[in-house]
């Protein structure tokens, strides 16, 4: 009963069916990579590089290291890493809403769409930030303050517990907040609203319609996560193959970094476009909206009646 009820308030808002909706996202993830192949061809040879780098910076860790120290150079990386996925995702939005809506649009359109809401994009991105870090920095400050103080056994395992809590607080916070924020940037750069208002929309759309859009992102995942599995079975056997070796193998390492990263650059248009099609299924462009609406005729078109016949 309950899955059915589930089934109709996604249909009342809009939502496609679970196989309308996997064969949109990969129809539109596919008929994204023509027009965005420059993009995808720079973030693919960032992501090799970025993944030789990882693979090639060997380390070998004395006993006790900070784990921090040790894994700085790989985190860095990473963190050099988002900002480009924020840059080529944005433009993505556009890109695949022209796509929905059966028109062509070039990527550095797509880019200049992006940078007309500049300013709304980047006042949106630090609401978000405060949204998604404030309350973080509060639980680990209130975690600071309760924390226990000693150093017997079983305060240990007290503190043990205690961050093991914190940690899965932090967690949840972070899941939590990213999934009701997801549609606030789509909102900002394509209906042109405002940082607070769109993280409104976006939370009013993810609420009205939870289950659905929950259910129809954890079946994308679901198959997409085999897919990538299947995908990148082949650097895997690589990867296997060195650890039976037990011989730390340049080509071996260069060679799985090559096919994961064709693997992450074609799988992300299809990431995107798992967003975008609910995103324009709860929320149809105005251009459609205008379109549906029925158009007020003047005098002159207006159809002559018996009160109102023509040269009266």
């Amino acid at each position: 009963m309950r899955e059915m009820n589930a089934d109709a308030n996604a249909a009342r808002a809009g939502l496609p069916s679970f196989p309308a909706y996997l064969s949109s996202v990969i129809d539109l993830g596919r008929r994204s990579l023509k027009p965005a192949l420059p993009a995808l061809g720079f973030l693919y040879f960032y992501r090799l590089g970025m993944g030789a780098y990882m693979a090639l910076s060997g380390y070998s860790f004395p006993q006790g290291k900070d784990a921090l120290g040790a894994y700085g150079p790989q985190l860095a990386v990473i963190a050099s890493f988002l900002p480009l996925l924020v840059l080529i995702y944005t433009p993505f939005l556009p890109l695949q809403d022209s796509l929905l809506r059966g028109q062509a649009m070039s990527f550095l359109s797509a880019i200049r769409r992006t940078l007309e809401e500049s300013v709304d994009f980047l006042l949106s991105g630090i609401v978000q930030a405060l949204v998604l870090f404030v309350p973080f920095v509060l639980i680990c400050v209130v975690a600071g303050a309760l924390l226990p103080s000693g150093d017997s056994g079983a305060v240990n395992s007290s503190r043990m517990i205690f961050l093991a809590f914190t940690l899965l607080a932090v967690f949840g916070w972070t899941m939590l907040a990213t999934f009701f924020m997801m549609f606030a940037t789509p909102a900002v750069v394509l209906d042109g609203e405002g940082p607070v208002q769109s993280l409104r929309t976006s939370v009013q759309l993810v609420s009205r319609n939870l289950g659905g859009i929950l259910g129809r992102l954890l079946a994308f995942v679901f198959l997409a996560t085999v897919a990538y599995v299947f995908a990148t079975f082949p650097a895997s056997i690589l990867g296997a193959v060195e650890r039976t070796a037990e011989v730390t193998s340049v080509p071996i390492k260069i060679a799985g970094v090559v096919w994961t990263s064709a693997a992450d650059t074609l799988f992300f248009p299809f990431w995107v476009a798992a967003l975008m099609v609910l995103y324009r299924s709860m929320r149809p462009a105005a251009g459609e909206t205008r379109a549906q609406a029925p158009i007020e005729l003047g005098d002159e078109y207006r159809p002559a009646t018996a009160a109102r016949a023509p040269f009266e």
